[in-house]
């Protein structure tokens, strides 16, 4: 049983918010297609899991060395040693053929964005904190595809409003993981390592709301280019939660200002179902 609880918290099961944030821009692509189908639903909550999980596993195993420093992350099985490398190597393995599996199910469109644009990116985005000056960036670029990509497994090509509403996602996550990383600040700074906060350093606050105005502009032309007339509760929603997650940031408790995001997430993620798919209820 001990080593079963080694494994959950290997994929963060314990700690489902990076899952829900990763869940949230896959059901905005859905809802904005024209219509879906359950399977497509269900192809993008469990692909949502899976690929959640698989970048954990793939983080935890070329960052254990790094986790063993920082008190955050020590106690991270492969860190403390509950799990061996070799036992998260074939665990990874097996996250992947899973993920693998769920893919075949789409079609050849997406096969194809995820062989060659997907896949390399969730390997290459745990290195980026050591090579790249701000790596949030290369993680909204990454997670965001999750848009385009449940986009595309209904409609097997992406379209231009799925590309602009994916743009406004990247400045999001950008912004709600800086805060992430005000987190880690000391012990990245400690390990040489990357982050916008230590690029920006006390204009970081600054930076993230100019951010997060950046994704509430883009939110606000996607509403006006589709006449989603509800969007304008939803944008509302967001100004208050630009200034909510900055007044909690001033106040130290930067976690609480990441984890704020969910409710982002939901609530964009109920507008759009509500605008577009009102086929599924009528």
């Amino acid at each position: 049983m001990n080593k079963v609880n080694s494994y959950l918290s290997l994929i963060r099961f314990y700690n489902p918010i990076g899952f829900w944030l990763l869940l949230w821009p896959g059901l905005w692509g859905l809802f904005i297609t024209n219509s879906f189908e359950i399977d497509h639903f269900t192809i993008v909550v469990l692909g949502s899991f899976l690929t959640r999980s698989l970048g954990c596993a793939i983080n935890d195993l070329l960052d254990h060395k790094y986790d063993r420093e920082v008190d955050r992350t020590k106690d991270r099985p492969l860190a403390n040693g509950e799990l061996s490398l070799a036992e998260g190597i074939i665990f990874t393995a097996l996250l992947g053929i899973g993920c693998l599996y769920l893919l075949s199910l789409t079609n050849a469109f997406v096969i194809c964005f995820v062989a060659f644009i997907a896949i390399p990116m969730i390997i290459l985005y745990p290195l980026m904190k050591r090579f790249l000056g701000i790596p949030q960036l290369f993680l909204g670029l990454t997670f965001g595809l999750s848009l385009p990509i449940s986009f595309a497994i209904v409609n097997e090509s992406i379209s231009m409003d799925a590309w602009l509403l994916y743009l406004a996602c990247v400045f999001w996550i950008v912004a709600y993981d800086s805060y992430y990383a005000l987190c880690d600040i000391d012990d990245d700074r400690k390990l040489k390592l990357n982050s916008l906060p230590i690029f920006f350093g006390d204009d970081t606050r600054k930076v993230i709301v100019l951010l997060f105005t950046c994704f509430i502009l883009l939110v606000i032309c996607f509403a006006k280019v589709n006449n989603l007339q509800m969007m304008s509760i939803g944008v509302l929603f967001l100004i208050y939660q630009a200034y909510f997650q900055n007044k909690l940031s001033k106040e130290g408790k930067n976690l609480d200002a990441f984890k704020s995001n969910s409710h982002v997430g939901l609530v964009i993620a109920v507008i759009l179902f509500l605008e577009n798919q009102s086929g599924l209820y009528n």
